[in-house]
């Protein structure tokens, strides 16, 4: 028996379900993003950090949890956009303990969503980012730039073993040089890009991470289908293995 889901209000996830080869679409329209299997009935949320207090990691970026625990979750939430990309320019320098004093996260655009420091607390930051706002016109792309000061270091290729690390299995999130850095890397794509830079101080060193996603893409509907398959169990790119443009 596949999985059944509800119809979603979300339009670009409702025809990345519509399209998936095992979810099957039907009932009634749902507020949520509600699926089930036989009498197993689940949920999955976008930007609800509360949920995680209450069993295990069942919020969060996929690819910095642990995933025994979402296939076995009645509820699951991903992080809002701005969270999802300050989780990935942050997160596997907050994972190490390697970050020295508040990070700073400028994002590209506005958001309703208040995630973005609950979502640092969970992945282990104790303090405050310091979150600002310039707008810009990017269209569907939404950006952000994310610093961290960490110690001096012998060598800072760490720096860039540690987000190999945490993303570089990811089918989603993929570094990309500094210099082809263009936001037609996401427009309109299922994954994130990040590109790293460091600045060498005199008792301190200086992480910049920029980070980018489609608002339909890792910062939205994708990445929802792709936590989906994850609590379901199957291939992580199951309904998300479109051709891509270079």
């Amino acid at each position: 028996m596949n999985w059944s889901v509800q119809p979603v209000k979300n339009p670009a996830l409702q025809h990345l379900l519509e399209g998936h080869p095992i979810f099957e679409v039907g009932g009634e329209p749902s507020a949520g993003i509600h699926f089930h299997k036989e009498k197993w009935n689940r949920e999955l949320l976008v930007a609800e950090p509360g949920f995680e207090a209450i069993n295990g990691c069942l919020y969060g970026l996929v690819e910095l949890c642990d995933n025994n625990p979402l296939v076995c979750a009645d509820i699951f939430s991903v992080p809002s956009p701005e969270a999802t990309l300050a989780l990935i320019g942050l997160g596997p320098l907050i994972r190490a303990g390697l970050i020295l004093d508040d990070p700073v996260v400028q994002l590209s655009f506005t958001s309703d969503k208040d995630d973005l420091q609950e979502a640092l607390r969970i992945q282990g930051w104790s303090g405050d980012a310091v979150v600002s706002v310039d707008e810009q016109e990017l269209g569907s792309v939404r950006a952000a730039v994310c610093m961290a000061e960490v110690p001096l270091m012998d060598d800072y290729q760490e720096i860039d073993e540690l987000y190999d690390e945490a993303f570089g299995r990811s089918f989603f999130i993929r570094p990309v040089d500094a210099l082809y850095w263009d936001v037609e890397q996401v427009r309109d794509k299922h994954h994130a890009v990040y590109s790293l830079r460091v600045s060498v101080g005199e008792d301190r060193a200086l992480v910049t991470c920029l980070v980018m996603a489609d608002a339909e893409g890792k910062c939205g509907a994708a990445q929802m289908l792709h936590a989906m398959n994850v609590m379901c169990g199957f291939e992580e790119c199951l309904g998300l293995q479109v051709p891509e443009s270079n």
